[in-house]
């Protein structure tokens, strides 16, 4: 059984949101947004923890959680023949003000009331393990206690448990576990376990949902990927991983839909953002996932405030430069290559979809050198960049011609310039420097 969309009412810092979810889930966005919230909820809904006054938003206002599960067997449930009738479920939690919790069961289209118990024993074939970003040693007890409960169930035997699991247990008997090396286990245990379910080719902790927040804490940046990584197989053989994050080593431009932005809005509170659509079709699927293995570390996108798109390298080092230089460099502000001109579209389509700001920086090229058919068709390109943008959230600047002319205030001869990021940092390093009025007044804008 999966749990597939939850909509929340009136918890914690959230009014209103109703988060689709994947098997992967990855719930992102800047501190004290509403990623704790979200998680909570889920394992209230679940039955992984208590109410508490604190998780009410307004007290003089209804609570309302209403989840609906897929690919459940009735087979689980002989005793609720009476209740279930199809393999998608709906079940509501409300609390009104001044009276007691209340369990509901979606039958057609009407709700009927369940007891605590009943409600209780759907959500169970469901289990969960919970992993916070700090845990005392009987915390750490009992999240090992659970996963050998989980394999049990699993009917995988005593033998074949991961080493690293025992090596946790084991560990746990020392009076004093540093929390680096606790980490580091944990690391050892998920590598562990998507391995064997690989062997198996189906995921030996079952549908189990882990909620786990900030799994990069203590591990290296190439551990995290490989932790990713092993993320990924387990939730495509059926696992079902919840993921609170600030790394983008966790975060993949291939798996968007896994994405879920937490914001946080003066009005109503906090809301869960995701984009389900589908982004691409034909080649730009490709040439998007090939930029994507080419520079991973566009992830971080997701993170930014807002994104500042550029065609290369050169581009990408001078406008940072030159912004610090000006003392309006911006560190919440991501500058990502896009790799050439006709990618560009690509990634605002990306910003777009998760209305993410941006600005798209590109060089105009219409060099008096040019033919005009190079000059249409750099203009076709420009336009296309153009089009793209949504100007709710989005802008553009041209460099007249190119960034170079831009940098050196001049014309430029049509040659192949060797080493362009090298020689144009050399130049704007200098210490006699000037930048040119045009230049200063678009990288202003930029940061704006």
């Amino acid at each position: 059984m999966y749990l597939k969309s939850l909509k929340v009412e009136n918890w914690q810092c959230i009014e209103y949101t109703k988060p689709i979810f994947e098997n992967l889930m990855l719930f992102i966005g800047p501190t004290n947004n509403g990623k704790s919230s979200i998680i909570s909820a889920i394992m209230f809904f679940l039955g992984y923890r208590n109410l508490r006054t604190k998780d009410i938003r307004n007290l003089d206002l209804p609570l309302e959680l209403e989840g609906t599960f897929q690919n459940f067997s009735q087979a689980n449930y002989k005793n609720l023949k009476d209740f279930i009738y199809k393999k998608e479920l709906t079940l509501k939690i409300q609390k009104f003000p001044n009276y007691d919790v209340q369990y509901k069961i979606k039958i057609n289209r009407d709700w009927k009331t369940i007891t605590e118990e009943t409600y209780r024993e759907i959500v169970s074939h469901i289990p969960i393990l919970y992993i916070p970003p700090f845990q005392d040693k009987e915390q750490i007890s009992f999240l090992v206690n659970s996963l050998f409960e989980i394999l049990k169930r699993r009917n995988i035997s005593e033998d074949l448990m991961v080493n690293s699991l025992k090596e946790l247990a084991n560990t746990l008997q020392n009076d004093y576990v540093s929390k680096g090396l606790y980490r580091n286990l944990l690391f050892e245990i998920f590598r562990s376990i998507s391995e064997e379910s690989q062997k198996r080719n189906y995921s030996i902790i079952g549908n189990t949902i882990v909620f786990f927040e900030e799994p990069e804490l203590y591990l290296h940046p190439q551990a995290e990927k490989e932790l990713y990584n092993a993320f990924i197989q387990l939730s495509n053989l059926g696992a079902q991983l919840y993921i609170s994050t600030h790394s983008s080593n966790f975060i993949s431009l291939k798996h968007y839909k896994s994405i879920c932005i937490m914001r946080k809005y003066k009005e109503f509170g906090s809301k869960a953002f995701q984009f389900k659509g589908r982004l691409f079709s034909g080649d730009e699927v490709k040439y998007f996932n090939m930029n994507y293995w080419i520079n991973p570390d566009r992830s971080e996108l997701f993170f930014a405030k807002k994104v500042i798109l550029v065609e290369g390298q050169t581009d990408k080092i001078v406008l940072g430069y030159l912004a610090k230089k000006l003392g309006i460099y911006k560190y919440n502000y991501s500058i990502l290559e896009c790799g050439s001109k006709s990618i560009i579209p690509q990634f605002i389509k990306l910003l777009n979809a998760f209305k993410i700001p941006y600005i798209a920086i590109y060089d105009k090229d219409n060099h008096y050198w040019r033919t005009d058919i190079e000059i249409e068709n750099s203009n076709d390109k420009n336009r296309s960049i153009q089009r793209a943008i949504n100007f709710k959230f989005g802008d553009f600047i041209e460099f007249e011609n190119d960034i170079e002319e831009e940098l050196y205030n001049e014309k430029r001869e049509r040659k192949n310039y060797k080493n362009k990021p090298f020689y144009a940092l050399k130049t704007v390093s200098e210490d006699d420097y000037v930048i040119p009025a045009r230049l200063k007044e678009k990288i202003e804008k930029i940061y704006k």
